[in-house]
């Protein structure tokens, strides 16, 4: 392991500038940031005359040190134990692309070897599983793994790159896609995954792709375990 963590934050939009000066206070070198948008089902919306909940996502790298002072002013600050306040994920980064990479993403201090930890007990509790589907088949794909027991997830736009034409398990990915990422307990990943696959996968108008990731550590995950809507 590189003694790195990669961690993703998904918040209200509406909270966006306040989780970028606390990266700022907390010494983050580098956050990426881009839009999203729940996948909270359209009856529950309807009902209470909403749209769907717009998101913002921040992914940035911390050394392992430096995780829990990150996770402690998480849970203090920024209250992301409370119900909407967001969702942080923690995962440990298996490499990176030589010492440039390092100082951009984490600065130039080196890391020491006992910085480099391995995962808690060789596996982790919860799993980010990710789907990439043709835009517009967001309802699918959450309609399948809501079948399996998930409970929510969020939706990013994106596109494939490449100068031919990409293709993978014979699925174009150049054209415009969504990425769902949905949280969910390791016990439950075989069956969301396998529900995606077979009611959203490559066969399917959504030619959906899923793998998952495991997870180090999760904040503001009490949604996850009432079973309700993140």
């Amino acid at each position: 392991m590189t003694g790195v963590k990669f961690v993703t934050v998904i918040t209200n939009r509406e909270y966006g500038e306040h989780y970028l000066d606390f990266f700022v206070k907390h010494g983050v070198t580098e956050a990426l940031a881009f839009l999203a948008c729940g996948t909270a089902e359209r009856a529950v919306l309807d009902a209470f005359g909403l749209e769907k909940t717009e998101k913002a996502v921040f992914n940035f790298m911390i050394r392992d040190s430096d995780a829990e002072k990150i996770k402690n002013g998480l849970i203090s600050e920024m209250k992301i134990m409370s119900a909407g306040a967001g969702i942080a994920v923690f995962v440990t980064v298996d490499g990176l692309g030589g010492e440039t990479a390092k100082n951009y993403m984490i600065g130039e201090q080196p890391i020491l070897k006992e910085e480099c930890r391995q995962m808690e007990n060789g596996q982790s509790k919860y799993v980010m599983i990710n789907v990439i589907a043709d835009k517009g088949n967001t309802d699918a794909v959450m309609e399948a793994a809501r079948s399996a027991g998930a409970t929510g997830g969020t939706v990013v736009r994106a596109k494939g790159t490449g100068a031919h034409i990409a293709r993978f398990f014979g699925v174009s990915i150049s054209e415009e896609k969504e990425i769902v990422y949905i949280v969910a307990k390791r016990t439950m990943r075989d069956a969301i995954m396998r529900a995606v696959m077979e009611k959203a996968g490559k066969d399917s108008d959504a030619h959906g792709v899923v793998f998952s990731i495991p997870v180090d550590c999760v904040l503001g995950i009490s949604a996850l375990e009432e079973q309700v809507s993140l």
